[in-house]
């Protein structure tokens, strides 16, 4: 498990084999960057643009590569449709940049992003992230309405039913989260 605290440690090491570009943290490892208490991640999932960038991360740091065995931490390098967040999920991230390589960039989502593309998994790890995300960054009905309007489930990008399904079912579940909340 990846300990939150050696996050950003993590993203500097991508970020020193990318030397340019972008590099999107999600998932898990994102919260290490928003929440007081975030919550230990697998791995530490990003994408890169331009997506070659994200070979060398892949060859160097990836499962069981030297990294990992030497840091007991790896990252998955993933296509950018994999975080199926609302569109406008920029707009609330964070941007973080590094003195010794000004031509890279680091972006983290909001954690409000993350919570909706973590619906169509929702496994007991996600479920206990929808605490933590919800207690530090609350969120009532008619927000997750608007933000899961944006969201590619919604706006016909994501046509397959099994995944629209799983979707709509964790609204469900989060409308009913944010019911019980004080």
């Amino acid at each position: 498990m990846v300990d939150p605290i050696d996050i950003p440690r993590i993203l500097l090491d991508a970020v020193r084999l990318v030397k340019s570009g972008e590099i999107v943290v999600f998932g898990s490892s994102a919260l290490a960057f928003w929440l007081e208490s975030p919550p230990q991640t697998r791995d530490v999932d990003i994408w890169c643009e331009p997506s070659e960038r994200g070979d060398i991360v892949q060859a160097v740091m990836g499962e069981l590569s030297w990294y990992d065995e030497k840091h007991g931490a790896y990252v998955e390098v993933w296509a950018p449709e994999t975080f199926a967040a609302p569109r406008d999920w920029r707009s609330r991230a964070r941007t973080l940049r590094y003195d010794d390589f000004p031509d890279a960039t680091v972006v983290v989502p909001h954690p409000h992003d993350v919570l909706l593309a973590k619906l169509e998994r929702l496994d007991e790890s996600d479920r206990e992230h929808v605490q933590r995300i919800l207690a530090e960054y609350p969120l009532d009905l008619a927000s997750l309405e608007s933000l899961s309007a944006k969201c590619p489930q919604r706006s016909g990008e994501i046509e397959e039913e099994g995944r629209l399904q799983r979707f709509e079912h964790g609204i469900r579940y989060l409308e009913g989260v944010i019911g019980q909340l004080p």
